[in-house]
């Protein structure tokens, strides 16, 4: 679209809020390779890093503990509530206590860790797809065998110290010394059936599989026994013996207790681990050794009870033989003194609370060895005691109103039946005892042994990868819109409006254009810089680009008409902002439309519209200017009729000296005389003095913006400038306009049409 001066005032922007989320979008919507290509890297970094880690692997078994009061106590006769004991949550924490930690780590003897040594960065990977040394070496992948082989990783002859897929080492047994536990070992291979044990690249063991090795000298303390080796030659694993107490933390941490209902005693055990072999015998002996030891506590209490029922029996014998025979003397004494109905009863009365009280007493030394006498069991026992002992007492007060005989017979028969049931009872609980202890089972039950998960339950390597792309999308968004909030570049006509300047054409970018362009870098230069080789609207007229140039012709031969002379400088505020594209193609437009043009190449620092018409920068302006060659030298002629053009010449000492002087001035005056257009293509504003001076001698001025590059502060500097030497600018150009959503989200970019 062109704009002419004197147009309409233009139309009120936008909201704002509307502009930010529209320009948000749009802006995204531009940025979507960025972004997609941002997502897809951090997807791959993250499949590459979960997929090196470890497999992890779970087995899991269900218990069940039984909430019952122990059956080999006699506590149920006096307890008032609960008995507090082996309850479930008791049994939870035995079950997570170094005792049965402790017993897993000394069956399986977990404080020996092996690690495989592997490659470097890719190693863990490899190894987790299943890459054996076989397939890299041989068939499937030589190519990444040589690749490691030039890193140094992979040497060709046999010796290397990684550990590939399907190469292992199974160490039964690795004693160290003391004051070497926890420093890490390195177990060599030497060949199929030979290996070294070394510290710190020094040997201290060496032996044949399957037989056990020791230490000796120096190096006394070491033992080691290996039964199986599945690894060439040169293959090394890192060995530690690590404490019994890091290793019980370290299983008590991959251990975990679930339980499976609302107090219903039953409970998953899960146990983790990164050796799929090992895991379900680890849990399989945990669970085996909680369960022995809870036996083995049950077993015991009975032992306690027989041993105390043993202590007890004798007494009770020799007391019974002896109130038999004290009543059986008595009786022959009094010849057969029978009792009354009354001294019967009370007789009867007495021996009920004298079982009462003895079997209260066995109840009391069992409670004594469980807990103080101010639990409330116990309390509850000694209350029942006393509450029997009035009784008796009652009792004995009415014995006493008996005739002495009675009395007598009644107290030596008591005797003897409380001592029979007593020895009975002790005879009964010792037998039973006895039965329970050889029936002993406790109260946990093994409902599913250990049963290992067939698929690794980590990494998670899907959802790590969908993590892993979505933020690097995330990143990518946030890195575009901090470009869009932190970019201050000329990217609509309306901010160079905004600064002055009315938009006389804005360029689209031509993806022609960007073939034709080359980088080249001059001699004395670090950078190099884009220049063009040919001109667009001669080798492509219909391109969208030349288009806008015809309408920037037609802009700029009403707006010359007011001018005092017809030539036309063309400036930019920095390098690469395309004014050498505008003043070639748009000379080539203008001589197309019948018009004599010459193109100047005012920049003889770094001028090359020489290339654009593929000729030399040698005898141009600089040589001109100088009075080293004549005007018809200097002036070149072009493929297309009607336009000449001056290259730059070589590149002078003092180029701001050469256009200040009059040869300059009167070399425009010789040309605006001889063509009906003089186009000047001037150095950069900002960086050199060239184009103020260029500008006081034309009366049209021009400045090119660069879509996308030119900042607007540069623009008002080099306006500033400008004005400060007298060089008003007509206005301005917005040059490699693209298409993209940003662009067309304001007023202008939505009217570059191609019309064919």
């Amino acid at each position: 679209m062109t704009m002419f001066p004197g147009s309409p005032e233009p139309q009120p922007s936008r909201d704002t809020s509307e502009i930010s989320l529209g320009k948000l979008v749009a802006v995204l919507k531009d940025h979507k390779w960025w972004i997609i290509g941002t997502s897809v890297v951090f997807m791959l970094i993250g499949y590459f890093y979960s997929s090196s880690q470890p497999r992890v692997y779970l087995s899991d078994a269900m218990i069940q503990i039984e909430e019952t009061s122990p059956t080999l106590s006699r506590v149920e006769l006096t307890q008032e509530g609960p008995v507090a004991g082996n309850t479930a949550s008791a049994e939870l924490e035995i079950l997570k206590s170094r005792m049965v930690m402790g017993g897993t780590v000394d069956r399986l003897d977990l404080t020996i860790q092996l690690e495989p040594r592997r490659m470097p960065v890719i190693g863990d990977f490899l190894v987790e797809h299943g890459l054996t040394r076989q397939q890299i070496s041989d068939t499937h992948l030589p190519w990444l065998g040589d690749w490691l082989a030039e890193k140094g990783w992979w040497p060709s002859q046999e010796g290397s110290p990684f550990v590939w897929a399907g190469e292992e080492v199974h160490v039964t047994r690795f004693d160290v010394p003391d004051y070497r536990i926890g420093a890490p070992h390195t177990l060599h291979i030497l060949d199929e059936q030979r290996y070294e044990v070394r510290y710190e690249d020094q040997p201290v063991l060496s032996g044949l599989v399957g037989e056990p090795v020791h230490g000796e000298g120096e190096n006394e303390g070491y033992r080691t026994f290996i039964t199986q080796l599945e690894a060439p030659a040169g293959a090394e694993f890192n060995v530690t013996r690590v404490s019994r107490l890091n290793a019980i933390n370290q299983l008590a941490s991959r251990f975990a207790i679930v339980p499976m209902g609302l107090d219903s005693g039953v409970y998953q055990l899960t146990l983790q681990g990164e050796n799929k072999n090992e895991v379900e015998d680890i849990l399989n002996t945990v669970t085996e050794v909680f369960l022995t030891q809870n036996i083995n506590r049950q077993s015991e209490e009975a032992e306690k009870q027989i041993s105390f029922l043993n202590e007890q029996i004798p007494d009770v014998n020799t007391q019974l033989m002896t109130a038999e025979n004290n009543l059986n003397s008595y009786r022959a004494q009094r010849d057969s003194v029978d009792l009354t109905f009354e001294t019967q009863s009370l007789l009867n009365s007495l021996v009920q609370v004298d079982n009462q009280l003895s079997e209260l007493k066995l109840a009391e030394a069992d409670l004594a060895e469980r807990f103080t006498a101010n639990h409330p069991n116990y309390q509850s026992l000694l209350r029942k005691r006393a509450q029997l002992t009035a009784e008796k007492d009652a009792l004995e007060a009415q014995v006493a109103n008996l005739p002495e005989t009675q009395q007598e017979v009644l107290r030596l028969t008591r005797d003897t039946e409380v001592n029979q049931q007593i020895y009975v009872q002790l005879l009964n609980q010792l037998q039973e005892m006895r039965l329970v202890k050889a029936g002993t089972v406790g109260n946990v039950r093994i409902l599913d042994p250990a049963v290992l998960q067939p698929a690794a339950i980590a990494p998670k390597i899907p959802f790590t990868s969908l993590v892993s792309a979505i933020l690097g999308a995330m990143l990518g968004v946030l890195a575009v819109v901090m470009k869009m909030v932190l970019n201050r570049a000329v990217e609509t006509p309306e901010q160079l409006e905004e600064e002055g300047l009315s938009v006389y054409a804005t360029l689209p970018a031509s993806a022609e254009q960007t073939k034709m362009a080359r980088r080249v870098r001059q001699r004395r230069s670090k950078q190099g810089q884009n220049v063009f080789s040919g001109l667009l609207a001669q080798a492509h007229p219909a391109d969208i680009s030349v288009e806008a140039l015809r309408g920037l012709r037609t802009s700029l031969y009403f707006a010359m008409l007011e001018s005092r002379d017809n030539r036309l400088m063309i400036a930019g505020t920095s390098p690469e902002v395309g004014k050498s594209f505008v003043s070639a193609n748009l000379a080539v437009v203008c001589a197309q439309a019948g018009q004599r043009v010459l193109v100047v190449d005012g920049d003889m620092r770094k001028g090359h519209l020489h290339l654009a018409f593929r000729g030399q920068s040698a005898g141009g302006l600089s040589e001109l200017l100088a009075q080293r060659i004549e005007m018809a030298d200097a002036i070149r002629h072009s493929d297309v009729e009607g336009l000449d053009y001056i290259s730059r010449g070589t590149v002078p000492p003092n180029p701001s000296e050469l256009l200040m002087q009059r040869s300059f001035h009167d070399f425009l005056e010789q040309v605006s005389e001889r063509y009906d257009l003089v186009i000047i293509d001037t150095p950069p504003v900002l960086a050199v003095t060239d184009a103020a001076v260029i500008g006081k001698q034309v009366g049209t001025s021009l400045m090119v913006a660069r879509y996308g590059k030119t900042p607007t502060k540069e623009i008002r500097a080099a306006k500033r400038r400008l004005d400060s030497a007298g060089v008003r600018l007509k206005g301005a150009i917005l040059n490699g306009m693209e298409r993209t959503a940003s662009a067309t989200y304001g007023y202008y970019g939505d009217y570059h049409y191609a019309y064919k």
